[in-house]
């Protein structure tokens, strides 16, 4: 597998880590990926729950549904382009299970990202506050805004 400068592999050969190249500098007290404080079970545990019991999913297909899982399960994990979360429900056997039966396109976590973004801010704080639950409301908020822009910025990366 061709890996990019940011990719790394784990211990059973799944796909751990892939972002953009944008990056701000700045250090944050919330890492990139919250398995540095979650496991991954517990994570995607959570992730399934919160999307699951959204009264603004409750009506949604299915699809929008597992497309806004992976999205939110990708923003936590420091996965940030939509391209990338596209190749990882076809590389990372969390993101498909995330993604069932569907065949998740960039497209479709671009729509989502954009057009449900005070959903997916919502649910990815409330994410956040679980694997730092004494970090203060406003750094929660900056962060969730970090990295929307950062997978805004991943898009625009693609298009250029």
């Amino acid at each position: 597998m061709d890996l990019d400068r940011h990719s790394r592999l784990g211990t059973d050969g799944t796909l751990v880590f892939r972002r953009s190249d944008f990056d701000d500098g700045v250090p944050h007290d919330i890492p990139d990926d919250l398995r540095e404080r979650l496991s991954a079970v517990r994570l995607i545990r959570q992730v399934e729950e919160l999307v699951a019991g959204n009264t603004a999913l409750q009506t949604a297909p299915a699809e929008v549904k597992a497309m806004a899982a992976v999205l939110i399960w990708c923003l936590a994990t420091g996965r940030f382009g939509s391209w990338d979360m596209e190749a990882l429900c076809e590389e990372e056997p969390l993101c498909r299970h995330l993604a069932g039966s569907f065949a998740l396109t960039h497209q479709g976590f671009h729509q989502v990202r954009r057009h449900q973004e005070p959903l997916v801010a919502s649910l990815l704080a409330e994410i956040i506050r679980t694997a730092v639950p004494k970090t203060k409301p406003d750094v929660v908020a900056a962060d969730v805004q970090r990295r929307l822009e950062r997978a805004r910025a991943a898009d625009r990366e693609v298009l250029f």
